[in-house]
């Protein structure tokens, strides 16, 4: 008698294996806290690109030759398995990006319940001098009129936000605290984690931010942002105007340093040639082993952040990297120096 042949298909097999970890409305923030973090999938944008590649897969794996220990093609995801470091070598082959083999990599370890380490296969590094996305013209901007979209452009430098928080803000989420705007970000953010970020630009970009949500007032502002609008190149925008209003002269930081808590700024201090000096907090050192560690959760780092690669020679302001840091929604500043900046 022949094996039992499955009677769904594998991509349907995908869906539901994927379907099966959405945790859609609930906090990955609160689920990284208690570290199950990892088995769910927290928003749709992440879904539909890890259903996408995920599918890329499994189609690849059909086209394969018949397997000679199976005696037949795969029919179950189990008996992809053993095809998925091919996959990520095709794809290093045909000259995929780093980020592109991390999106896949990522969407396999969750597709099989595994770490991205967990496959046998190592990938290149991920660079700033080979993103592309949001630099230069692209084939959208031929669809998109800048005069006709004047407010929506204004209103995502003034903000920051990402193109899912954009559809979902609503005018009532504009707030005035010392005289300065703020939104308070608290719909459809990534990983669940809410934000209240400032509004910045100039005198007529704030007038014009103020204008569109007072007019919505408990309405969305954007229920559906043009979908060839460079989302991502604004952020950058927003991120560098965050950074300008708190950058300092780097004589001003030099031989600073921070001592971080939870990736925010608790404390600083002034220490010889810049290096750390343990004894100016000792509380938060213990002995491990016979070696002095800081405590879990803190860091002591130089305000001084010292770019590599392309960007060999430049010194960013740390202090103002964790404000742009914040007001984007990210946890490291460090996202911002390598991704966002344009200081």
């Amino acid at each position: 008698m022949g094996r039992h042949k499955p009677s769904k298909s594998l991509i349907q097999q995908v869906k539901e294996r994927l379907d099966g970890k959405l945790a859609i409305g609930e906090s990955k923030y609160l689920a990284k806290l208690g570290g199950t973090h990892t088995q769910h999938i927290y928003s749709w944008e992440t879904y539909r690109s890890y259903l996408k590649h995920a599918c890329y897969f499994v189609r690849w794996v059909k086209d394969q030759p018949v397997d000679p220990f199976l005696g037949h093609k795969p029919r179950t995801l189990a008996e992809c398995r053993p095809f998925a470091e091919r996959w990520i070598q095709y794809g290093i082959e045909r000259g995929l990006s780093a980020y592109t083999l991390k999106l896949e990599l990522s969407a396999l370890a969750k597709l099989y319940s595994c770490k991205t380490t967990d496959f046998d296969v190592v990938t290149p590094a991920r660079r700033r001098s080979n993103i592309t996305r949001s630099r230069g013209a692209s084939a959208m901007d031929k669809h998109f009129s800048v005069t006709a979209n004047g407010d929506l452009i204004t209103f995502c430098r003034c903000t920051g936000l990402r193109r899912a928080e954009l559809s979902q803000i609503r005018g009532t989420d504009l707030i005035e605290r010392d005289g300065a705007l703020y939104l308070d970000i608290h719909r459809a953010t990534k990983g669940g984690r809410p934000r209240i970020s400032p509004v910045v630009g100039r005198e007529e970009e704030i007038e014009t931010v103020k204008r569109l949500c007072h007019t919505v007032g408990e309405g969305k502002v954007f229920p559906r942002p043009n979908r060839n609008a460079d989302i991502h190149s604004y952020r950058a925008e927003y991120a560098t105007r965050i950074y300008e209003l708190h950058r300092r002269e780097f004589r001003d930081f030099k031989n600073e340093r921070l001592i971080i808590h939870k990736n925010k700024v608790v404390a600083a201090y002034i220490s010889r040639n810049g290096r750390r000096d343990v004894a100016q907090f000792p509380e938060l050192y213990i002995e491990v082993d016979g070696r002095t560690r800081m405590r879990s959760g803190y860091r002591d780092i130089a305000s001084a952040y010292y770019c590599r690669n392309d960007l060999r020679g430049a010194v960013y302001d740390r202090r103002a990297l964790f404000e742009a840091s914040q007001a984007l929604g990210h946890n490291r500043e460090t996202v911002v120096a390598e991704h966002y900046l344009r200081a």
